[in-house]
């Protein structure tokens, strides 16, 4: 199976419904995300950016929102070779591994197959990250020195549960902030001939002099964009 194929397979993964959920009906990630095809998510952009205009005691502010495709993310960090497809072939049962989202098999193999966990294990929604979706994982790494990483998706509607099963992918770095990065960049038109330029870089926007904006340049890029989506672009990551 290809890495984007996995990607699609997870997201569309039916991990069930719960009572804390607050998605309504049809409104859990898993249920959205199967009436899409995977067509459907290489076409949507890989990161957006909006900005809102608020105004309080006369004063005007300007609050900028990032969603990053979770789907383009994993994309351009992770791939499998054949240690991934033979651990992801394993049928998951109960969560009774020592790993989220594992099962006490597929941790066996893992050991029996010289992987060691590196660090603990982590949980977007923390951190507040800006992706689509939250995943949730354990890096590990196997006797040769590479780096890996169990991955979970969070398909459901609330933070405490609705994940899929663990995955095994190869990180493309051998840094796991890799997996972090949100580097992106978007840009609009300013109507002269020259364009207005917002790069975010995972805690702060910088503009095109590399300074970061002050409020009259998120309200020019508002005017420009016209408070619309602005499509961007996902940023190659350096590690």
């Amino acid at each position: 199976m290809r890495t984007n194929q996995l990607i699609y397979a997870m997201l569309t993964e039916n991990t069930g419904r719960a009572i804390c959920d607050s998605g309504g009906e049809n409104g859990r990630h898993w249920q959205r995300n199967q009436k899409k095809t995977i067509e459907d998510f290489q076409a949507e952009p890989s990161c957006t950016l909006e900005i809102s205009k608020w105004e309080r005691d006369g004063k005007v502010s300007y609050d900028p929102y990032i969603s990053i495709s979770l789907y383009h993310h994993l994309n351009r960090i992770l791939d499998l070779d054949g240690l991934c497809e033979e651990f992801n072939s394993i049928e998951c049962g109960n969560w009774n591994g020592d790993f989220y989202g594992t099962d006490w098999n597929q941790c066996e193999w893992l050991t029996e197959n010289g992987f060691t966990a590196k660090g603990d294990g982590f949980y977007s929604y923390n951190w507040c990250a800006n992706y689509s979706q939250d995943i949730q994982g354990q890096f590990l790494t196997s006797d040769g020195g590479d780096l890996y990483v169990l991955l979970q998706i969070h398909n459901g509607a609330d933070a405490r549960g609705g994940f899929t099963d663990a995955k095994l992918f190869k990180m493309d770095s051998q840094e796991d902030y890799a997996l972090f990065d949100e580097s992106s960049c978007f840009s609009v038109d300013d109507g002269e001939g020259d364009y207005l330029s917002l790069d975010w870089m995972g805690q702060e926007f910088t503009n095109r002099d590399g300074r970061s904006p002050d409020d009259d340049e998120f309200a020019r890029f508002y005017e420009f964009s016209k408070g619309e989506l602005v499509n961007g672009d996902l940023l190659e990551c350096c590690y």
